[in-house]
């Protein structure tokens, strides 16, 4: 090899560095995201992407989200990267009915405006519909500028907390207590179902401060019935702590039950 012959290493280097970082196979891929009429991502609970919006136009990513009965979820955009912001409006991030036009939810910006956040309760009790709403994420600051490192990633979960057992009946009767983890008000509701799965009450949504506590005696909503409990809210996945507490006077037995939340 002569002395001015470029070394294969060199080469090498200099070729990666000239082919722009790829994000976004979804931009590019059959039913892409740039269309809610097209787009086939459609995320499940603990679904994580990465995604850019990068030029030549400027560009908008849509995503398919459930809604399904008796559930909550929220849907986190952060991890911005290059000059990729978002916070200049909580429009940048927004939930879209099925329709594909109209504005559900506009986004929660937190964390500085780097962290932008939808939180929603699914369809409740006489609606039996199960949808698929949409997200469409946009207009980020670098515009048609924007390159494949202007990047960010989304996180989708299933927020729904569930308590397997309460007892009103007997001498039983059983006692919730959920507290607002969160430093943020949100909305709470209650669903309480039969060992049959069969709904026998709901309660109102309930606005719970930040890190306060919701003490329910679920006998004055559900007497003298037992079964389990579905807890939605709007307080972002793992916003809540608690436990249900049955209690039985004629021994002074306590029985707690944790609420739980779907691994991630």
């Amino acid at each position: 090899m002569s002395p001015g012959t470029p070394k294969l290493g060199g080469l090498l280097l200099a070729a990666a560095l000239a082919v722009p970082a790829v994000a976004d196979e979804w931009d590019v891929g059959t039913g892409n995201d740039n269309d809610f009429n097209f787009t086939t991502n459609t995320l499940f609970h603990g679904a994580e992407q990465v995604h850019d919006l990068s030029g030549p136009v400027a560009d908008v990513d849509w995503y398919r989200i459930p809604s399904d009965q008796f559930a909550s979820y929220q849907f986190v955009v952060d991890g911005l990267t290059g000059d990729l912001r978002l916070d200049d409006s909580p429009t940048k991030v927004q939930r879209i009915a099925p329709d594909g036009t109209t504005v559900v939810e506009n986004a929660t910006v937190e964390d500085f405006g780097r962290v932008m956040w939808l939180s929603w309760l699914g369809a409740g009790p006489g609606n039996l519909t199960s949808n698929l709403f949409n997200i469409r994420v946009r207009n980020a600051f670098c515009g048609v500028s924007c390159t494949g490192q202007d990047r960010y990633r989304v996180r989708f979960y299933d927020t729904t907390y569930t308590v397997p057992r309460f007892n009103n009946s007997g001498t039983q009767s059983t006692v919730v207590f959920v507290q607002n983890a969160s430093d943020r008000s949100c909305s709470v509701t209650m669903h309480f179902f039969d060992a049959a799965a069969a709904l026998l009450a709901s309660t109102p949504a309930s606005t719970v401060g930040a890190r306060q506590l919701l003490v329910l005696n679920t006998a004055s909503i559900v007497p003298s019935q037992s079964g389990s409990v579905r807890i939605v809210h709007t307080c972002g996945y793992g916003g809540l702590m608690g436990k249900a507490v049955s209690l039985e006077p004629a021994t002074g037995f306590t029985f707690d039950t944790a609420l739980v939340h779907r691994p991630n």
